[in-house]
C-alpha cells in the first residue's frame, strides 16, 4: 500500500509494508530487498506492527540499518502501531529510540 501526504508543499510518499507472520531468515531477505528499493526510490517506508509478535534480534538490526540509510537521504523508516510484543523485544536489547533513527509510534 502506497500512502501519499503533502509535507511542506511537497508530496511525501510512504510505503507502507506488514510484517510477515513468520520472521525467518529467508523473510527478512525478502523484507530487506523491499527496504531498499522503497529507499532507492527516494520513499519512506512504514512497517505496519500492530499485529507483530516478538522481534528477532536480526530484524530489529534490518530495520536499524535500514533506518540510519534512510536517515543518510532524508527519509524515515517507522514502525507503526507496533504491539506490546514488539516493544518488549526492542527493549529487551536495549533500544533507546532517542538514540536511534528509527522511529516507533
Amino acid at each position: 500500500m502506497i500512502l501519499h501526504g503533502l509535507f511542506m508543499g511537497h508530496v511525501a510518499v510512504v510505503i507502507t509494508v506488514s510484517l510477515p507472520p513468520f520472521l525467518g531468515r529467508t523473510e527478512a531477505a525478502a523484507f530487506r530487498n523491499q527496504l531498499l528499493v522503497a529507499l532507492e526510490q527516494k520513499e519512506s517506508v512504514a512497517v505496519q506492527c500492530a499485529e507483530a509478535g516478538p522481534l528477532p534480534s536480526l530484524w530489529i538490526q534490518l530495520l536499524h540499518a535500514a533506518a540510519m540509510s534512510a536517515k543518510a537521504k532524508g527519509l524515515t523508516v517507522t514502525l507503526a502501531s507496533a504491539s506490546a510484543e514488539c516493544r518488549k523485544s526492542l527493549a529487551a536489547i536495549g533500544f533507546d529510540p532517542a538514540q536511534s533513527a528509527l522511529v516507533v509510534e
